[in-house]
């Protein structure tokens, strides 16, 4: 019985995964809360403890394989978007990788707006000007002494990659989150290479997701037990790996991504680099299926705002999804929440669009001495909901997802029936509930699997969530006369303060 391996190096935790083909079905998981280190506002991902946690947990997946683990074929690897490692000629690497949400680069992102130069790093890449891009993070990291000449700049998953297998390439869905790729010409630029004085070869050369980067180093099968005969892959970015695992189709499909952020994700056949795109923050990149794009964006802050909320508040997590959690749930369908005057901005980690500010901040609007905790916790899931809203109207450019639209939803917010209602509730469309345990994982092995003719037949289980009209009115109501007015007010407070 031949199996796969997939690897999710994610925001929170780090998960490695057996999975059996070709029914893709998981077998055993290992995970870790992804190693960082925190320095006032800077937060990094320790490498080296990734890394020995990475190589323990496939050994705990080879084991798991018992006396068929020399029929694990291929490790195949997905990851976060803007983070990265650079590696060195001599084979070293750096200790640190700055989080893909950490604002170190703010003041090249705003050099960039400030010159005009926003624009042509947008016709040419498809990726809005931010601080989370990685080519900022690469300026920041230059000018505080990170010698670049001879060094290769590897994304998260890519850089795993080359610990496996010491092979030194490129994701392109990965690639197109670098701002330094060009998304129509499928290649790095080097006018944005030239503009910043960067190397050319500061970028390894680009490959196809799911293709092989080789077999696994002799030292890494010694460490882990996995055989000599395993390849290793990267599948990419790992909202993409997600579309794959539950299937995502084109023109009547589109993907919520949930986790630390959210995010919604649409295919396309080609990508859309207009005035207006650009305003409106729309991310374009490749797709898995090289003759796709994708139109993204996201919000900095969903299932960091139940985290927090939650913590806040001295729920017990598996308390409250286990026993508050179906209560609160059956309340809203009751309509006990329909008067509520709560409102929660979740900027915990900044704004998503129509005005992305990573420094904004949250607010509670609405309390009284008679709020209730619980109260407290439905508007965090309505609030998380309503900036998930404000998304989509600005990805569709205020046209809405249209009636005969469906969203499947992987990530958290598919085992929390009270965010899947009220998304559905809030938009007017149906939203489907995926049930793929570690998706992210899961898809990576899906990718490589079919881009290596391995004929694989994953299945997984479906619930829609259809719109209740009656609670669509009240709250479409209240996003438009309290939540996007409230929110409006805020940028012009934090625009005042800022000058």
């Amino acid at each position: 019985m031949p199996f796969a391996i997939g690897i999710d190096v994610g925001t929170t935790n780090t998960k490695v995964a057996l999975f059996e083909l070709p029914s893709c079905d998981p077998i055993h998981i290992e995970r870790m809360p992804s190693p960082r280190i925190a320095a006032g506002d800077n937060t990094d991902y320790d490498i080296r403890t990734l890394v020995r946690g990475i190589l323990d947990m496939l050994s705990s997946c080879v084991l798991a394989a018992g006396k068929c683990s020399g029929e694990i074929e291929f490790v195949s690897v997905a990851s976060v978007g803007e983070s990265g490692v650079l590696v060195h000629s001599d084979g070293s690497y750096s200790d640190k990788s700055i989080f893909w949400y950490d604002n170190r680069g703010e003041s090249y992102a705003q050099e960039a707006i400030s010159s005009g130069y926003s624009t042509t790093l947008y016709q040419i890449t498809g990726i809005p000007t931010h601080s989370n891009s990685a080519l900022f993070k690469i300026l920041w990291m230059r000018e505080h002494g990170a010698n670049l000449q001879g060094s290769t700049w590897l994304t998260m998953a890519d850089f795993v990659a080359w610990v496996l297998s010491g092979q030194l390439a490129q994701d392109r869905t990965l690639a197109s989150r670098t701002s330094a790729y060009d998304v129509v010409n499928d290649r790095m630029s080097d006018e944005i290479l030239d503009h910043y004085g960067l190397p050319r070869k500061l970028f390894a050369p680009l490959m196809e997701s799911g293709s092989p980067r080789g077999h696994i180093l002799s030292e890494v099968s010694r460490k882990t037990g996995l055989p000599k005969t395993c390849t290793v892959c990267v599948s990419g970015h790992d909202h993409m790996s997600g579309a794959t695992a539950c299937n995502l189709q084109v023109g009547n499909e589109a993907l919520n991504s949930t986790g630390t952020s959210e995010g919604l994700l649409l295919l396309n056949a080609k990508p859309t680099l207009t005035e207006s795109s650009m305003k409106r923050q729309i991310t374009n990149g490749r797709y898995v299926d090289t003759s796709l794009f994708t139109a993204y964006a996201s919000v900095p802050s969903a299932g960091l705002s139940f985290e927090w909320s939650l913590k806040t508040l001295g729920y017990e997590p598996d308390d409250y999804y286990r026993e508050s959690l179906p209560k609160l749930y059956k309340s809203y369908l009751d309509g006990k929440f329909d008067d509520s005057q709560v409102v929660f901005v979740p900027h915990l980690r900044g704004s998503g669009p129509p005005y992305r500010d990573a420094e904004s901040r949250a607010l509670t609007y609405g309390m009284r001495d008679t709020t209730s905790r619980d109260e407290l916790v439905f508007a965090t899931h309505l609030g998380t909901t309503m900036e998930f809203a404000r998304l989509c109207e600005c990805m569709t450019d205020g046209k809405g997802l249209g009636k005969d639209v469906r969203v499947k939803v992987i990530g958290p917010a598919a085992r929390n029936p009270l965010w899947m209602q009220l998304k559905a509730d809030l938009l007017g469309v149906t939203f489907v509930a995926c049930d793929v345990v570690e998706a992210v994982a899961r898809g990576a092995v899906i990718v490589a699997a079919r881009k290596n003719g391995v004929d694989v037949d994953p299945q997984f289980s479906m619930t829609a969530y259809q719109p209740n009209f009656d609670h669509h009115g009240i709250l479409d109501a209240e996003f438009r006369s309290s939540y996007i007015p409230l929110c409006d007010l805020i940028t012009k407070f934090e625009r005042h303060q800022a000058n």
